[in-house]
C-alpha cells in the first residue's frame, strides 16, 4: 500500500513538471515503441524491458532533446510474441529510474493470429468532458486506444502551442493512466492538423508544425512516407486498421485514379494502402479516416464523398481483389452513426461512425443516407471493436459505448458475412409481383414494396388505376453509392397512353430523395411515357442526375439532365405488353425496347448517379399525380450495364 501510495505521489509530481507518459505506441510481435518526455531539459534516458520474473529481456536509448520539445523515443526489439512484459525507464547516467511502477507492463501481439483482441475508437475530445470516457476505457483494458482525430483540438501554426495542446491531452489524468499500458495511436482530423475544414492546399504553410507536433507525441511504426503525411497500420493479428490520412496530400495533385480529378490521399499513400491492404493476413480490415466516408451535407468539404472517385476507386478495388473482412470507421461529425452499403464489396459494407467524445453535439449532421441503420445524438460516446478468431466462424462485434458501462449499439458480425460470394450478385433489385410485392433479389426484404392506394396483383402483374392515384413505395436504395453503372429492366402494359397534345405524363418509375414520396429532387432513375410531338407517336422519356466536381476546393453537385426522350407508334405499345430496358454507364443512358436498342443519349454532364433514396413504382417521385395506367412486370435492377445479347435474352425469356 505504501509503494501504490508513493508512486501516486510520483505520478502526480511528474506530470505537474510537464512530463508526457511514459506512452506505449505502437506493438507488434517482436517489438514495441515508447515516447517519454521527462521534463524540459535534455538528458540521456534508457527503457528496459523486463519479463515476468523480472529479468532484462531488452534494452533502448534514447535522448531527450530541445528540438524534440525533450520527448525521447524508444524502439525495442528482439521480444516473444503474445507475451506481457514490464517496463521502466531510467537515467543513463546515473541508472536512476525516472518512470516505473507496477502499471508499467504490455504484451506484444500474436503472430499466430489466434488471440482475441480489443481496440477502443474514440475522437473529438476535451479535457472537460471526457475524462469519464477515458475512465470507462480503462476498465475495459483494450489491447488498442486509437485517437481518431480533433484528439486534441490544435487550430494553429504555432509550434509551441501546438505541443502544449498534445502535452495537455497526453496529460489528462484518466487518459495518461490508460497509455501507460495500453498501445496508443491516432490519425489526426481537420483540427489537429490546424485549421477546421483543412486539407493540403488551403494549409499548406501551417500544416509542417502541426506534423511535427504529431510526429512528436505519437509513438508510431511510421509516419507517412517519412516526410509527409502521417498514415500507418496497427496490426493486432487477429485485426488490422489502417490510419488513413485525408488531409496532407489532398488538393495537391491529380488524382491515382482519375487525372481530370484532384487527389485526396495522393499517390505514395494510395499506393501503399492497396499494397498494404492486398497483403494482410488479418481477419477483419479496418479502414478508418478521422472524417466520414459520406457526404455531411454541409458546406464543408473534408469528408470522403468530395472525393468519390477515390473512395469508390478503393472499395472496387476491394470487391475485385476479394477481401474479406473489411468495414469501414470514421468520425468528426459529432453524432454516432452506424450504415450499411448493401454488397458494396460483394458482401454488405459495415460503415462505424463513432463521435463526440466530448458533450458538443450537432444535431444537424445526423443526415439522412439510404444505407444509415441507426444513430445517436449524444456525447461521450466511444467504439469498442473486439475480433474474436476462436469460434469456427470468427466474429467481430463494435459496441457503442457511454460512461457507465452503457452499451447503446451493438452489432456482430460473422467472417462468413464479410466474405465474398462465390457468384454474382449483381442482381440488385427483382420485383416479380407474381404474388406478392416482395423482393427476391440478394439484398431480401430490404426493399420489399409497399402497395398504396389499393395497389394490387392481378394475374402474376403489378395492376395500376391512374385515376385512384395507386402506385408501389420502395423504401430504400438499391444501388452502391454513387453507382458508376447500372440496368433497369421492366414488362409494361399501357391501358391508356398519355393523349396527343396534353401534357399527361404517366410514370413507369422514379428514384426518391428519402425512401418515400416527396417532390424533393432526386430522380437518378426517371422513366416515363409522354406525348409526342406527331398524334400517331407516343415519347419514351427519361430524367437522371449525375455527379459532377464542383471545382477546386468545392463539394460535388448534382446535375440534372433530360428530358432525353425517342418516339414510337403508340399502336405498338397501346394495350400490348412492351419490355423496356435502360442503362446507365455515367457517360450514356441507353434505350432499348422489345430486345432493340432504340435510344442512345449522351450526358452533358457525365459521372456517377447522385445519391437517391427508394423507388416509386408507378408514379413520380412525390407518388401521385402522374401516375401510371395498367400493368408493369418483373421489374429487375442490376449493379452492372447490361450487354445487347444480354437484353436481347431477356426479351425473348419474357417472351
Amino acid at each position: 500500500m505504501i509503494r501504490v501510495l508513493l508512486f501516486s505521489l510520483l505520478f502526480v509530481k511528474i506530470a505537474n513538471a510537464e512530463t508526457v507518459g511514459p506512452c506505449i505506441g505502437s506493438l507488434g510481435p517482436t517489438e514495441a515503441f515508447f515516447l517519454y518526455r521527462p521534463g524540459e531539459f535534455e538528458i540521456d534516458l534508457e527503457l528496459s524491458v523486463l519479463n515476468q520474473e523480472g529479468k532484462v529481456v531488452s534494452t533502448a536509448e534514447a535522448t531527450a532533446l530541445k528540438a524534440d520539445d525533450f520527448v525521447a523515443k524508444f524502439h525495442i526489439e528482439g521480444l516473444l510474441s503474445a507475451t506481457e512484459y514490464r517496463y521502466q525507464i531510467s537515467n543513463q547516467a546515473s541508472s536512476d529510474i525516472v518512470a516505473g511502477g507496477n502499471d508499467l507492463i504490455f504484451k506484444t501481439t500474436d503472430s499466430s493470429r489466434g488471440e482475441c483482441v480489443s481496440a477502443a475508437l474514440i475522437s473529438c475530445v476535451s479535457a472537460k468532458d471526457t475524462a469519464p470516457v477515458w475512465e470507462e476505457i480503462g476498465k475495459l483494458k483494450p489491447d488498442l486506444l486509437y485517437l481518431g482525430g480533433d484528439t486534441p483540438y490544435i487550430d494553429t501554426t504555432n509550434l509551441a502551442e501546438v505541443r502544449k495542446k498534445h502535452r495537455a491531452l497526453l496529460n489528462e489524468l484518466p487518459l495518461a493512466r490508460v497509455i501507460r499500458s495500453t498501445s496508443t495511436v491516432g490519425m489526426w482530423d481537420d483540427h489537429d492538423f490546424g485549421l477546421n475544414n483543412g486539407n493540403g492546399k488551403n494549409f499548406e504553410e501551417g500544416k509542417m508544425a502541426t506534423r511535427k507536433g504529431f510526429v512528436e507525441y505519437r509513438a508510431h511504426r511510421q509516419y507517412g512516407n517519412g516526410v509527409a503525411g502521417v498514415y500507418h497500420k496497427t496490426d493486432l493479428g487477429v485485426i488490422e486498421f489502417f490510419h488513413l490520412d485525408p488531409r496532407w496530400f489532398s488538393q495537391l495533385a491529380p488524382s491515382p485514379v482519375d487525372p481530370q480529378q484532384t487527389s485526396c490521399f495522393g499517390k505514395e499513400q494510395w499506393q501503399w494502402l492497396l499494397k498494404s491492404l492486398k497483403e494482410s493476413k488479418a481477419l477483419f480490415k479496418v479502414l478508418s479516416i478521422g472524417g466520414i466516408w459520406q457526404d455531411k451535407k454541409n458546406s464543408e468539404t473534408d469528408d470522403m464523398f468530395t472525393y468519390w472517385y477515390e473512395r469508390d476507386a478503393l472499395l472496387d478495388f476491394v470487391k475485385h481483389e476479394r477481401i474479406s473482412g473489411v468495414v469501414l470507421h470514421g468520425g468528426d461529425i459529432h453524432v454516432s452513426r452506424y450504415l450499411v452499403h448493401p454488397r458494396r464489396v460483394g458482401y454488405d459494407l459495415h460503415d462505424f461512425i463513432m463521435s463526440p467524445g466530448h458533450n458538443r453535439i450537432i444535431p444537424s449532421l445526423n443526415v439522412y443516407h439510404p444505407s444509415l441503420e441507426w444513430s445517436l445524438v449524444e456525447g461521450q460516446q466511444f467504439l469498442f471493436l473486439e475480433a474474436d478468431p476462436t469460434p469456427d466462424d470468427p466474429t467481430l462485434t463494435a459496441t457503442y459505448r457511454q460512461p457507465g458501462g452503457k452499451v447503446n449499439k451493438k452489432i456482430i458480425l460473422k467472417l462468413s458475412e464479410l466474405t465474398p460470394p462465390k457468384k454474382d450478385e449483381t442482381l440488385r433489385a427483382q420485383w416479380s409481383f407474381d404474388k406478392d410485392f416482395s423482393n427476391s433479389s440478394v439484398l431480401g426484404e430490404r426493399l420489399d414494396g409497399s402497395p398504396q392506394n389499393g395497389a394490387e396483383i392481378f394475374d402474376g402483374a403489378l395492376q395500376l388505376e391512374r385515376a385512384r392515384g395507386q402506385f408501389v413505395n420502395v423504401p430504400r436504395s438499391f444501388l452502391d453509392d454513387n453507382s458508376a453503372g447500372h440496368s433497369v429492366s421492366c414488362w409494361i402494359h399501357p391501358n391508356k397512353l398519355p393523349a396527343f397534345g396534353s401534357k399527361d405524363r404517366q410514370f413507369i418509375l422514379e428514384t426518391t430523395a428519402e425512401g418515400k414520396p416527396s417532390s424533393k429532387a432526386a430522380y437518378h432513375l426517371s422513366l416515363e411515357l409522354s406525348p409526342a410531338t406527331e398524334a400517331k407517336n407516343i415519347a419514351i422519356r427519361l430524367h437522371t442526375q449525375t455527379l459532377s466536381p464542383g471545382g477546386p476546393q468545392k463539394a460535388p453537385v448534382a446535375k440534372a439532365q433530360g428530358a432525353f426522350q425517342s418516339s414510337h407508334l403508340r399502336s405498338e405499345i397501346e394495350g400490348k405488353w412492351s419490355h423496356l430496358v435502360v442503362c446507365f454507364d455515367s457517360k450514356h443512358l441507353k434505350v432499348f425496347l422489345n430486345g432493340q436498342i432504340i435510344a442512345t443519349h449522351v450526358l452533358e454532364h457525365p459521372g456517377p448517379a447522385a445519391e437517391h433514396g427508394g423507388l416509386i413504382i408507378g408514379g413520380h417521385r412525390a407518388g401521385t399525380g402522374r401516375n401510371f395506367e395498367g400493368k408493369i412486370d418483373e421489374l429487375t435492377i442490376w449493379q452492372r450495364v447490361l450487354d445487347a445479347v444480354e437484353v436481347r435474352k431477356l426479351y425473348q425469356q419474357g417472351l
